[in-house]
């Protein structure tokens, strides 16, 4: 059995000072990385000096379009992917609105621009195709949340030749919330069916140390993937916060 690493996690864009600054992070973030061995991870937040500094210190490739012009530019959701694991055979952006191929225009009732990135990769090792969706959903717009998980689900319905789906992001919910339950509605939550217990704290986005209550951060699959492992890195890299969230970590296998 050779499971695959994927993980989400939100990098937080570099608006920060000292000791929160890029530059200082840089390190932390891509140690991270390293050490928990991914093999594939969606971000979000991440802008384009982030995307070239993961890549440059990671090796791995990426596939994401920027939120506002669908080019190198902005907040993107980003998937990294390990090029000696994981064959790229499709992808693409669109954004979460009832005018997919319009970027930079808040759908619904949502305050920002919204989009989702995803690829169909073969897995070089077991040879199985799969399709990881990654997102981050709206801070405000309740329905556009929804309406986006939905607009997901519908995509890869359509587009995903059957294969399984992935859908990790920064959903801007808790667990029991409306969001949560359409999601969980559609796919399931890989924490709930993990094959051994769910492991780390009970917050994913925990602001520089501030916040201990903010589970907001999920990985979901669909019928016929099982979930080995979940789990919520909490380690600190030198003392210091990698990134405002911590990364959410599955170890996946299709049969």
């Amino acid at each position: 059995m050779d499971p695959l690493i994927l993980a989400t996690y939100n990098v937080r864009v570099p608006c920060d000072k000292a000791p929160y600054d890029w530059a200082s992070r840089r390190v932390r973030v891509c140690k991270i990385i390293k050490d928990n061995k991914f093999h594939i991870f969606g971000t979000q937040e991440a802008v384009p000096v982030q995307i070239d500094d993961i890549v440059a210190d990671t090796g791995f490739a990426y596939i994401g379009l920027g939120r506002d012009t669908f080019k190198k530019e902005g907040e993107h959701c980003c998937i990294f992917y390990d090029p000696a694991r994981l064959e790229l055979l499709n992808s693409g952006t669109f954004s979460l609105s009832e005018n997919p191929d319009v970027p930079g225009v808040p759908a619904w009732d949502a305050c920002c621009p919204r989009i989702t990135t995803w690829g169909m990769f073969r897995d070089k090792v077991t040879g199985n195709a799969f399709c990881y969706y990654n997102t981050h959903l709206d801070h405000r717009g309740k329905v556009a949340q929804i309406k986006g998980i939905e607009q997901v689900v519908e995509h890869a319905k359509n587009n995903g030749g059957g294969v399984p789906m992935v859908l990790g992001g920064d959903f801007n919910v808790r667990p029991g919330t409306e969001t949560y339950l359409c999601a969980a509605s559609l796919l399931k939550d890989s924490a709930k069916i993990s094959e051994t217990p769910a492991t780390g704290p009970a917050t994913t986005f925990h602001g520089w140390g501030t916040r201990d209550d903010a589970y907001i951060d999920f990985i979901f699959v669909s019928e016929g993937t099982r979930v080995l492992s979940h789990r919520i890195d909490d380690s600190l890299v030198d003392g210091d916060f990698p990134s405002d969230h911590y990364p959410v970590i599955t170890e996946l296998v299709w049969e």
